[in-house]
């Protein structure tokens, strides 16, 4: 009885503190209208608010509900290169999800981060005077230096204050060790596709801003943030997926990034 007792405090003891990193998110996996796995929070995944129109965590902010949250699982040790990145968008809700919505006073949201899981610090605010309205989601980067060795809890926090309710849509979330350079917003002229999504032996990759000739790199990462393709993608090029597990991958074309499902 007594070695069960004390298994069972080890299991329990493992399964409070365990980590991951790298981290990545794609929410794919995940049950629609839940909290994600090993999430905690009141934001929920929903279908059709990620990119490409899949799956991604999502606030419903409101006179009504005025705060809308997540906290992610417990992730470190982080290092001195550490740095978040995400995706996001805001949306009116009562046009979603056509109408890119304007922040107004008292709304924002917020990245926090905190090593006890209790006390928190902002390391990411939008508000009305630095949010700029797209229905296109855009990606933004927050280097971490500042908290190596720290296993730390990120929370995800919006909030209400006066205007129009509206949506938060966050995805593909990543936390790993990243080269710290500037970051582009995606533009509203600048997208790719990918097809057929979900894919099965191989896949494509068709955009505007792609010519004939033209070279671009490519590069694919698997769920753990892992890169299982780096290559020159040109216009008439096809990606093989035959050795790749079934799963979610990252199609990464300069500052873009897309979902890619391998059934």
């Amino acid at each position: 009885m007594k070695k069960t007792i004390v298994l069972l405090l080890l299991f329990i003891t493992f399964h409070a503190f365990a980590q991951t990193y790298p981290f990545a998110e794609g929410f794919e996996g995940m049950p629609n209208t839940q909290v994600p796995a090993g999430w905690q929070g009141s934001m929920k995944v929903l279908q059709n608010h990620g990119l490409n129109d899949f799956k991604a965590l999502c606030a419903r902010v409101s006179s009504a509900v005025t705060i809308d949250s997540a906290i992610t699982p417990l992730i470190g040790p982080l290092t001195s290169s550490t740095a978040l990145s995400f995706y996001y968008r805001i949306i009116d809700q009562a046009n979603y999800p056509s109408t890119p919505t304007n922040l107004d006073a008292g709304d924002s949201i917020e990245i926090l981060l905190s090593s006890d899981n209790v006390n928190y610090q902002t390391v990411f605010l939008l508000d009305m005077n630095n949010h700029n309205p797209s229905f296109n989601f855009v990606k933004k980067k927050v280097y971490l230096s500042q908290f190596a060795g720290n296993n730390v809890n990120f929370k995800v926090r919006c909030h209400y204050g006066t205007g129009a309710s509206f949506f938060v849509d966050i995805d593909t979330v990543v936390v790993k060790n990243e080269a710290q350079t500037a970051i582009e917003d995606l533009n509203r002229d600048i997208s790719f596709s990918i097809y057929p999504n979900p894919a099965g032996s191989q896949f494509a990759v068709r955009g505007s801003q792609f010519t004939t000739g033209e070279e671009t790199p490519l590069k694919v990462y698997d769920i753990s943030g892992r890169e299982i393709y780096s290559g020159s993608f040109t216009v008439n090029r096809q990606v093989s997926t035959v050795n790749w597990s079934i799963g979610l991958y990252f199609v990464q074309i300069g500052n873009l990034i897309r979902k890619l499902i391998v059934e």
